[in-house]
């Protein structure tokens, strides 16, 4: 089983060998062009401008929760046991409260730059997509990361079926590769 396996991977190897000898490929630095478009950049300076009204109302608990911290070492001598206590107990509470509300800004902030981010990587993928067909290009590259952002489906072969059939998977997905880029498909 295992010498099948590795004569079928060998062959499999040399048929997209020969077949990448033949097809044209292209390549770009995916995030460093991102990076230069316009709507980019606009993004970004959204993001900073979000990140800095968030970064002044963290600083603005921060200097609350220090005045009240102060307040609190320079009474606590005069006051009762069970006001201390209260009071340890009020300041820890909002220390969380703090915590958890850089965290919560940080989830946010995420969120944000993939809301801001995904429609402008799907316009740059467009614009690969559009190029490849236009110079008949088989597939490209990103030189930044290695990966495959566009694949010419007529040209390629997709050998899951007979990989599947080697290891051992019985049911099999439509395609690896959906409308020109890849993906894996899940059943």
């Amino acid at each position: 089983m295992m010498k099948r396996l590795i004569t079928a991977l060998v062959f499999s190897g040399a048929f997209l060998t020969l077949f990448a000898q033949e097809g044209l490929f292209g390549y770009i630095g995916f995030n460093s062009t991102l990076k230069l478009m316009p709507e980019y950049m606009e993004a970004e300076i959204n993001l900073r401008k979000i990140q800095s009204d968030y970064r002044e109302e963290i600083e603005r608990s921060k200097r609350e929760f220090e005045r009240q911290y102060i307040e609190f070492m320079l009474e606590q001598d005069q006051l009762s046991p069970t006001i201390v206590a209260k009071r340890q107990k009020e300041l820890q509470l909002l220390m969380d409260n703090n915590a958890q509300f850089r965290d919560k800004v940080q989830t946010e902030l995420e969120a944000k730059r993939n809301e801001m981010l995904t429609p402008i990587k799907k316009k740059l993928l467009e614009a690969v997509s559009t190029v490849c067909k236009e110079q008949g290009l088989d597939y490209v590259v990103d030189t930044g990361s290695g990966t495959y952002l566009y694949i010419n489906e007529s040209r390629g072969v997709d050998i899951s079926p007979w990989v599947f059939k080697l290891v051992g998977i019985e049911s099999q997905p439509e395609s690896a590769v959906e409308s020109g880029q890849p993906v894996i498909t899940k059943e």
